[in-house]
């Protein structure tokens, strides 16, 4: 049996290089057309400028807060040092970095929550940033088909093989901006070589269907294994920074910081700044200056501690950089974020998501998208909305393609039962245990809906647990009533806590076109559909 297990080992491990090299070579082919690959990725990431990081960006009292295309950059940088110190593939992780984010939304992490928030309330499933941005550019703008032409405009002596062999490699790239969301705290990072571009479709589609799935991805690279990691090496900096500029640090009693604290001194000198350092940088207001010497002791680190085969840090290093990102959240998301604008903005998103729902229905869009890209009519007829608010979204909407189309339902499908079974699961654990349920309230929101029908699920169970029919539940059973449930909904035979399939598709669509604004295009839409008044745009709009 010894013998055996060794064997094996050694099998695993002749693969695993077998592998990496095979992924190397991959890296080389595509990157030797990265400019062609970078143009077009620039040509669907030109937001970035007007989306936020830890501040609003209508609020921002200073120009160099950072946006997402400083942080994207910085990334770029960041990645493009380590690479060529570990003998990584420069040229694609700095395009991985540099897009990373190309899928944020607006009001940093806020919109994303809410977004999210309001679709599992719904039954829907989640949303997540780095999903959106790899599904838009895979399936929205079929960046594939559009970076093989420009390849071949630029390059036409090129053989259709090399072609070919291309463009079954290309969804390495999103693969590193679809698993860079790396804010889970991890030991080390150890790609899956081995991995197929069926496998990242997958992960995608998990991103939407399951909860925190997004922070589980193994990346199919060392290269996207490394900006998973360098990314927190950004932002952990520049969120501190960008809350000291910006007077958004609070001490335990609300108070504004306006200098580097003595909790975050414990932690800086920790990593080997020096008293010295941050003295001088409160005097002189240089808190730059410590950002960047932050990065750079993390860099050291990472590049003292990784190979080409796993992107770590020293457990020190690591500890202290977790501790760094826990103390901007509780001195700056939990005190400020997350208690600013809850009233206004996640209702207001949920009204716009039942408004487009709306129109989505009432002009038999989805009917017609079904053979998307056929229907040649489709703008011509809805130009009763040109000069509306709703003229972006009926454009955008328009223009959904086949196979995004077919993303979208498989999503609705799979988030529906995926959403039913986790319900049905709270709902069995708390009859069986005999816990009360309390309603679920997350970010300062309600999910009245979802609650509802978790209740309902409960008074259920309770029926079988007194006739004696809940002894010895089994996982078939389970998906049986998951089954049925999914069947009514499609059937159209579901309670008021439940929407008919139709209405999950076009809620589902509406959720998408609103998580692609920016900030200013998500104000203007508030303010021009009377969501907020002026004196809320106003205040919105004052500088700190």
């Amino acid at each position: 049996m010894v013998e055996i297990k060794g064997y094996k080992k050694i099998v695993k491990q002749l693969k695993d290089v077998k592998g990496y090299f095979a992924r190397e070579i991959e890296l080389k082919r595509l990157a030797k057309y990265s400019n062609e690959i970078d143009t077009v990725l620039t040509k669907y990431n030109k937001k970035s400028c007007d989306e936020t990081m830890m501040v609003k960006g209508l609020r921002k009292s200073n120009p160099e807060t950072t946006n997402r295309k400083i942080h994207q950059e910085d990334l770029e940088n960041i990645v493009g040092q380590v690479a060529k110190k570990l003998d990584l593939n420069e040229e694609i992780v700095k395009i991985m970095g540099k897009h990373h984010d190309i899928g944020h939304t607006f009001l940093g992490h806020s919109g994303e929550w809410w977004i999210s928030n309001i679709l599992e309330d719904y039954g829907l499933g989640y949303f997540c940033h780095n999903t959106l941005g790899a599904r838009e550019l895979v399936y929205t703008h079929e960046i594939y088909d559009e970076i093989i032409k420009k390849i071949k405009v630029h390059n036409p002596n090129i053989s259709s093989k090399i072609l070919g062999k291309i463009r079954k490699s290309l969804w390495l790239i999103v693969d590193g901006i679809n698993a860079h969301n790396g804010e889970k705290p991890e030991k080390e990072y150890i790609p899956n070589v081995h991995k197929k571009e069926e496998d990242f479709t997958r992960d995608m589609l998990l991103c939407y269907t399951k909860a925190g799935y997004d922070k589980k991805i193994t990346p199919a690279t060392p290269e996207a294994c490394l900006m998973r990691l360098a990314d927190q090496i950004s932002y952990i900096p520049l969120d501190m920074l960008d809350g000291l500029r910006e007077k958004m640090i609070r001490d335990e009693n609300g108070n504004i910081v306006t200098q580097i604290d003595e909790d975050y001194t414990q932690i800086l000198t920790r990593l080997g700044i020096t008293k010295q350092e941050i003295d001088e940088a409160n005097i002189k207001g240089t808190y730059g200056k410590i950002a960047e010497r932050i990065k750079e002791i993390l860099i050291n680190d990472v590049i003292q501690n990784s190979t080409k085969r796993k992107i770590t840090m020293s457990k020190e290093k690591m500890q202290l950089m977790n501790e760094l990102r826990n103390l901007n959240n509780s001195k700056i998301v939990d005190n400020v974020i997350l208690t600013e604008d809850q009233e206004t903005y996640p209702q207001a998103i949920r009204i716009l998501m039942n408004r487009y729902k709306d129109i989505i229905l009432q002009n038999h869009i989805l009917h017609r998208l079904v053979n998307a890209n056929q229907d040649l009519s489709i703008n011509e007829e809805l130009s009763q909305y040109k000069g509306t608010p709703d003229e972006g979204f009926i454009q955008y909407i328009c223009n959904t393609n086949a196979k995004d189309f077919k993303f979208t339902m498989q999503i609705v499908e799979e988030a529906t039962k995926q959403s039913i079974s986790d319900e049905l699961d709270i709902a069995r654990k708390h009859v069986q245990e005999g816990i009360a349920y309390k309603p679920k309230e997350e970010h300062g929101l309600e999910y009245d809906m979802k609650n509802a029908r978790i209740e309902q699920y409960i008074q259920y169970y309770m029926k079988q647990l007194q006739s004696g029919e809940l002894i010895g539940y089994s996982e078939e059973r389970k998906q049986q009533e998951v089954e049925t449930i999914f069947n009514n909904i499609k059937a159209g035979k579901q309670n008021e806590n439940y929407m008919n399939m139709s209405e999950r598709m076009a809620l589902s669509m509406a959720a998408k076109y609103i998580s692609t604004l920016n900030d200013h295009e998500f104000i203007q839409l508030l303010q021009d559909t009377e969501l907020i008044d002026d004196e809320q745009y106003r205040e919105f709009d004052k500088k700190i």
